[in-house]
């Protein structure tokens, strides 16, 4: 199977362009890598919430994604900390 379309929100976006160079590479290796076998990857969701929650060391990526469709919708990307404040 082919790797899943990655789906940019805006807000997604700017916060990706703003992250450091070697954390952005490493968040997008990860992403790609989900995207490659999304059927079997271990997505754990947020409590209470319809996305899904990606570490990647101290960051965190919230998605959703469709596994008929073949795609990943990236909502936010942003440190541990403050990212779950900001994404209500």
């Amino acid at each position: 199977m082919a790797a899943a379309l990655q789906i940019w929100s805006p807000t997604f976006s700017r916060s990706f362009d703003s992250l450091p160079d070697s954390v952005r590479e490493t968040v997008q290796r990860k992403i790609d890598e989900m995207g490659t076998r999304l059927e079997n990857f271990p997505h754990k969701r947020l409590q209470g919430r319809p996305e899904f929650k990606l570490r990647v060391g101290d960051y965190r990526v919230l998605y959703e994604f469709d596994v008929k469709l073949g795609r990943i919708y990236l909502h936010y990307v942003g440190n541990r900390r403050e990212i779950y404040k900001r994404s209500r």
